[in-house]
């Protein structure tokens, strides 16, 4: 069964990577939220297909958590990010929501 939930958090992460990756003040992290968003994208096609998140891995998930907390304190001192920050951090806190999310349907099973 899938989780309606969990698939919303994938659509609002994903949806704020795509919106910072197109913002100029973001030009410098693009490449890494890039490599999220692909990550994350193919997480949610393997969800789908297979109704279970065995794909993710520790090391991968806790990679990219590392990365995710790396940029937004890297962005947070810059004079060019104003308002977007709130973007940074809606990004680690959907992750983390996800990543909560899948640890507990590891839990269950």
């Amino acid at each position: 069964m899938i989780n309606k939930k969990l698939v919303s958090d994938f659509a609002d992460i994903i949806g704020n990577i795509e919106i910072a990756i197109h913002l100029d003040s973001f030009s410098k992290v693009k490449s890494d939220y890039e490599m999220v968003l692909n990550v994350l994208l193919k997480w949610i096609q393997y969800y789908y297909a297979n109704k279970n998140l065995d794909i993710v891995t520790t090391d991968e998930s806790l990679k990219i958590h590392t990365l995710l907390e790396e940029i937004k304190w890297d962005l947070l001192p810059s004079k060019d990010i104003g308002i977007e920050s709130l973007l940074t951090d809606n990004i680690l806190i959907r992750y983390e929501a996800i990543i909560k999310t899948i640890n507990e349907e590891i839990s269950r099973n």
